[in-house]
């Protein structure tokens, strides 16, 4: 489709998302530096927006203090100031954010996993304090020390009651099953008949496993969430949670820590002591069992390949992230 192609051929690409009606929509820097959102209609019709503007986010404003770092058009945008992140979403969408966020904060509150306070928001900006330290995923190797204190904080922390909406294994069934039928709209990969099966048998997997056991679940966690400063970890993007399978959060890991490795930030001890901790004793703590982790594991591993597809072609390693992914469910090594 002419979208996708359009979109690859643009300078300054970092993030695409596939529409349901045949669109894609991006983030760009712009040769000033500044970030940028646009859409491509199936037709290859390219809109980009003016710095800090978007007529669905009413609050964003060129004018705003601080650094715009995410830009998803017509639907988010995050501002980093000196002391508070600021998130613009649609009219009326940010009410639930805040509620939802301070939720999940209060849980945390004694957990040993520090979350962001809301400080003020309405119906269309949420600010939250900021968190110390640097993410899981800057860190590199030299995050251990942070694998471990979420290792043996994230067991107490999830079993809180939480009365928060329920994610089923049929709800995280769906999600593969839209990335993968935007992939095969867009012709965005290879090898797609046989990843279509593999997300066929991965959905019944997830539907039928599903015991019913509930815990507090993040539903996008990965190690750009979680933030470490040698003392404090922290938590990021609360208004995602659910109540779902603890082997969700622990599978979507599992994946993100291979890939890392993959795409070279990550060397092969530290993913597989970092793998020993997340896999052993946490797996072990939680009520779940290696066949719901595996099975969320090699869900979360063929979403990335759906996701990294719209996005600038990566230096190799996707091809190799998809073979690897056919060939195998389980951990992987070199």
């Amino acid at each position: 489709m002419k979208a996708l192609s359009t979109v690859r051929a643009l300078s300054g690409v970092r993030r695409a998302w596939p529409g349901r009606d045949g669109s894609i929509t991006f983030e760009l820097a712009a040769p000033a530096g500044k970030l940028r959102a646009g859409r491509v209609n199936r037709e290859g019709e390219v809109w980009i927006t003016g710095y800090a503007s978007d007529p669905e986010l009413p609050e964003l404003t060129p004018g705003v203090a601080g650094r715009l770092v995410v830009h998803r058009f017509h639907r988010r945008a995050v501002v980093l100031a000196c002391d508070r992140a600021i998130k613009f979403t649609r009219q009326g969408r940010a009410n639930a954010v805040a509620v939802q966020s301070s939720q999940v904060a209060e849980l945390c509150d004694g957990s040993g996993i520090a979350a962001a306070r809301v400080l003020t928001h309405s119906p269309s900006r949420v600010e939250l304090a900021l968190l110390p330290g640097r993410t899981l995923h800057d860190l590199g190797g030299d995050a251990l020390p942070g694998w471990r204190r979420f290792a043996e904080t994230w067991p107490g922390l999830v079993a809180r009651p939480a009365g928060l909406p329920e994610h089923t294994g049929a709800d995280e069934a769906n999600v593969l099953w839209r990335w993968f039928e935007s992939a095969r709209e867009h012709r965005a990969l290879p090898l797609l008949d046989r990843l279509g099966a593999e997300v066929v048998e991965t959905c019944q997997q997830l539907t039928s496993g599903d015991d019913g056991t509930r815990v507090l679940t993040h539903r996008d966690l990965h190690d750009k969430q979680l933030l470490w400063d040698g003392i404090t970890l922290g938590l990021l993007d609360l208004d995602t949670a659910a109540r779902g399978e603890a082997a969700l959060d622990l599978g979507n890991l599992w994946a993100h820590v291979e890939l890392r490795h993959a795409q070279g930030s990550l060397g092969a001890q530290e993913r597989d002591r970092i793998l020993a901790l997340l896999l052993g004793d946490l797996a072990g703590a939680l009520p779940t069992t290696l066949d719901r982790v595996a099975a969320y594991h090699r869900a979360a591993r063929l979403r990335l390949a759906f996701v990294y597809a719209f996005r600038p072609r990566p230096t190799g390693w996707l091809s190799h992230w998809v073979e690897e992914t056919l060939a195998s469910s389980g951990p992987t090594t070199s």
